[in-house]
């Protein structure tokens, strides 16, 4: 996850950059952006982050972890997204959600939450329409018939965040999961619930997000973590202490081994505190050859 959450401050372009360097060198698999158009701290605009970021790479994927999907046109993002693949040669995963409870957002952007689950079914439709040209008219949305041009490189895997049984169906009728604040068990029995409804054998991704703080012991690395996380969400973040990765890099490595496990075969690490360059250096050279040694 690059550094656009738990920072307190915009992200620079140097810190990009750096994200980008350590994503290509130890050939990870996708570097993450964070999505809100409004929010208790600032970050940047996801989709003009992400296309910034597939130019820094060479080899990474780039991806949205999630992109609040109900919140925007869908021939805007089909468009946005046509264009990073097709520049990037098809380096990019669009990651979604029906998106937060922050309000602001959705008055805003001029949308009623309470439709938030089926404006996303549908947009997720509209995404197709509009990259395929098809013509149609949906409850939300109208596609007259014209496919973007040019088109994605590839087609773009879609992979669905939530925790609600909505989100799993959801998931399960495209390329992928992303889950966040679950324990193994309850991950596992979503594995399994996915399996069983979305048949045949198209590939489909099971990932997770996971906030994470490295330090020399779990206390330091609590110390920062907590109240990081209060003041990002607004909230006490007891409840979900239990989900964070913290402590050392044999803690954090072991871990992610708890819930790859559970099936999970994507990390999307978010590095908690304001010393973004320190924690992705210790996770690179620390815990990743940890993770990638078992």
């Amino acid at each position: 996850m690059v550094p656009t959450l738990f920072t307190f401050e915009p992200c620079p372009m140097e810190r990009l950059r750096e994200a980008a360097a350590i994503g290509d060198a130890q050939d990870l698999e996708a570097l993450w952006v964070g999505d809100h158009l409004l929010w208790n701290v600032p970050m940047h605009e996801a989709v003009s982050t992400l296309a910034m970021l597939g130019a820094l790479t060479t080899r990474t994927k780039v991806g949205t972890n999630i992109l609040q999907l109900p919140l925007r046109r869908p021939v805007d993002v089909a468009k946005s997204f046509a264009t990073i693949s097709w520049l990037t040669q098809g380096r990019v995963i669009m990651g979604v959600g029906i998106g937060g409870e922050f309000e602001a957002e959705w008055q805003a952007a001029g949308v009623d939450p309470r439709k938030r689950g089926r404006r996303c079914d549908e947009a997720l439709q509209a995404l197709q329409w509009f990259w395929n040209g098809d013509e149609q008219q949906g409850e939300h949305f109208v596609s007259p018939g014209v496919a973007i041009e040019p088109g994605p490189a590839e087609p773009v895997p879609i992979w669905v965040g939530g925790r609600s049984d909505a989100a799993i169906r959801r998931a399960a009728r495209w390329d992928g999961y992303l889950g966040v604040w679950l324990s193994v068990s309850r991950y596992r029995r979503i594995r399994e619930q996915i399996e069983s409804e979305r048949g045949g054998d198209r590939p489909f991704r099971y990932a997770l997000q996971m906030f994470t703080r490295i330090a020399d012991d779990r206390e330091r690395a609590r110390d920062v973590a907590m109240p990081a996380m209060a003041r990002t969400y607004n909230m006490d973040p007891s409840p979900f202490e239990k989900y964070v990765a913290m402590g050392t890099p044999a803690d954090v490595a072991e871990f992610v081994d708890t819930y790859r496990e559970a099936g999970v075969d994507h990390v999307s690490f978010y590095l908690i505190g304001d010393d973004w360059s320190e924690q992705a250096r210790r996770l690179s050279e620390e815990v990743l050859p940890l993770i990638q040694e078992r």
